[in-house]
């Protein structure tokens, strides 16, 4: 296990921390709290206690929001995909999408290299297999690229945007298939299985960091899904993985307090931060919906 110098970012106990990115256009971290509904701004140097940041509630769960055009936003919400203004109040719903069935919602979601929001579902009554992947291009059309899913969790996509890897979370798995231009996804195959992996950024080194929710470890993967490093967080529930700063320099972990019982939360009061470290590795900018 790797000993690195850790900071805490946020001190603000977030219920479920996650979609975790660098806005470079107003040069803040963003992130949600999903179950929260709350979407947070901050800078980097800004206060450890969250006083100084913009924060919006919009309706939950908020389960990811990503650039957008004209300075806004796009975010996933229980069964909609919407676009919020620079302020981020809600402009318009773009996409309602279907779940297969009652006590669902949404997850993860991000931008792909083409400028589509893909975003997943998940159960939240038990981890029946039955939720989808989306994407859904700007003009609002939707397109289902896979089913089958427990829980869909981190996205990532190779610098040419021909292979895309994404988790479920349910099964323990990343997998990968092919992607492209036309934006479907190809037969996909596991990458990296057997540990309860959660968020997911490809570096601009080509390594994997991925939270690995319940061992309180992200772990650092090579290109060919080799374990390289483990860095230890100081509490369990490990969600969200991002790299900030102007240089994409600093990873910053998002945590949860969710599922833990009252001894857990005392053992491990720092649930729910973000934490802070130098990664060892730069990151990559984020693709704006729209864009291509």
């Amino acid at each position: 296990m790797s000993e690195r110098e850790m900071q805490v970012f946020r001190s603000t106990p977030g219920i479920l921390v996650e979609s975790i990115w660098w806005d470079a256009r107003t040069e803040e971290v963003v992130w949600v709290d999903i179950v929260a509904g709350l979407l947070h701004r901050g800078r980097l140097d800004g206060s450890v206690d969250g006083s100084e940041d913009r924060v919006v509630h919009l309706p939950p769960p908020l389960s990811a929001v990503q650039p957008g055009p004209d300075e806004g936003y796009v975010a996933s919400l229980r069964d909609s995909v919407v676009l919020l203004d620079a302020d981020g109040a809600v402009v318009r719903e773009l996409a309602r999408l279907r779940h297969r069935r009652d006590g669902m919602r949404l997850n993860e979601g991000k931008v792909d290299p083409f400028g589509r929001f893909v975003v997943g579902g998940m159960s939240v009554i038990g981890e029946t297999p039955d939720a989808d992947l989306w994407s859904v291009a700007p003009d609002g059309a939707v397109t289902v690229l896979r089913g089958g899913f427990g829980i869909t969790n981190g996205m990532e996509w190779s610098d040419d945007g021909r292979t895309m890897y994404v988790t479920d979370t349910s099964t323990e798995t990343v997998y990968r298939g092919s992607y492209g231009p036309d934006g479907l996804l190809g037969e996909l195959e596991p990458f990296v299985s057997g540990r309860p992996s959660d968020g997911l950024a490809l570096a601009a080194d080509g390594t994997f960091w991925n939270a690995l929710y319940g061992e309180g470890v992200v772990a650092r993967w090579s290109e060919a899904g080799e374990l390289i490093e483990e860095v230890a967080i100081p509490v369990p529930n490990v969600t969200s993985v991002a790299f900030a700063g102007p240089g994409l320099g600093r990873a910053l972990v998002g945590t949860a307090r969710e599922n833990l019982t009252e001894a857990q939360l005392r053992a491990a009061p720092g649930s729910g931060a973000i934490y802070m470290f130098d990664g060892g590795a730069h990151g990559r900018p984020v693709h704006a919906f729209g864009s291509v």
